[in-house]
């Protein structure tokens, strides 16, 4: 391996539908503002030209169903289709040839009744925590092939909150079962899990067998732009102070160089949320600065990969990447 990997985790996008504001605990921000219940298709456009001008790579979720309001292929009401359209084609053509796509099961909001497509008492994570490969494959099953018929091709799946924790083991192989049924692949990827402040914070193979292989593509950073959703501040200086918690101006302190220390791949998170910033786009301006500082210190030692990338990388040689003491 040539060059140090990094990559951006991107959470909970939609197409219009703001998901955050479906399973938020209140329906505030912390400094009393209303939350905005939808996200306009300029913001995604916004995010691209951050992601083109820095060259930034990773995963980004597609919420198949998102709050189960209506889905991808078929619409959302409330919603122009031809705007649901326009996002998801702004995804193919901008953000699909940098972001490993995925879904992010079907909701993010409550569970869905395969059979009857009726919504559940219990969120999708609670619905997890007690179901088996046989009832989870169906379920991711679902999820993918919507993607598939919105013309999304998917490479790995994303858990929301953290669905399947309880029953990691059952969880992947349900991965990779849905992977081969839909898509007719063996090799996968999943984020589920974050592997912040150990050393040697890496990705790993959490499925290898029977010609199948699944690989842990884990956050070793913290979302530090979340707090932008809480704050009308969006001056230089505090946009700057949301970058120094990832990387210093002189790239010499902050989290990315502690996980460089430790061995360990820079593999940030965000959430559509903490870079929308409840409208004022604070974070997504904060990303940019820390995208500006990676270049600036990291410059030709760090290449940006997608978790599409980073899953090849580790499959070229899996006993470099033992699974956690956790698993």
């Amino acid at each position: 391996m040539d060059k140090l990997p990094v990559s951006l985790i991107i959470d909970d996008p939609a197409p219009r539908v703001f998901v955050y504001y479906e399973h938020a605990e209140k329906r505030t921000t912390e400094d009393g503002r209303p939350l905005l219940n939808e996200v306009p298709n300029q913001f995604l456009l916004d995010f691209c030209n951050v992601a083109e001008r820095f060259g930034l790579r990773g995963k980004f979720s597609v919420v198949p169903v998102p709050g189960g309001r209506g889905d991808i292929v078929n619409g959302i009401p409330g919603f122009p289709l031809e705007e649901i359209r326009e996002w998801l084609d702004i995804v193919r053509t901008r953000v699909a040839c940098r972001f490993s796509l995925c879904p992010e099961m079907l909701t993010h909001a409550r569970a869905v009744d395969l059979a009857s497509g009726a919504l559940l008492a219990m969120n999708e994570n609670a619905w997890a925590r007690t179901q088996t490969a046989a009832t989870l494959t169906p379920y991711i099953a679902r999820a993918l092939s919507l993607l598939r018929q919105a013309g999304l091709p998917a490479t790995g799946v994303t858990s929301p909150w953290d669905f399947g924790i309880e029953v990691e083991d059952e969880y992947v192989k349900a991965i990779s079962a849905a992977f081969y049924q839909v898509y007719g692949l063996k090799d996968c990827w999943y984020f589920l899990r974050a592997r912040r402040g150990v050393p040697n914070a890496l990705p790993w193979v959490a499925l290898n067998r029977d010609g199948r292989r699944v690989v842990s593509v884990p956050a070793t950073a913290a979302d530090h732009f979340w707090q932008s959703m809480n704050t009308t501040d969006t001056s230089p200086e505090y946009v700057s102070s949301i970058a120094d918690e990832l990387i210093t101006e002189d790239g010499t302190a902050g989290e990315i160089p502690d996980i460089i220390a430790g061995g360990g791949w820079p593999i940030l998170i965000a959430h559509w949320q903490s870079l929308f910033s409840n409208g004022l786009g604070t974070g997504l301006k904060a990303l940019a600065e820390v995208a500006r500082r990676i270049e600036k210190n990291l410059g030709e030692r760090a290449q940006w990969m997608s978790s599409e990338e980073i899953m090849k990388l580790v499959l070229e040689d899996p006993e470099r990447y033992p699974a956690p003491a956790f698993k």
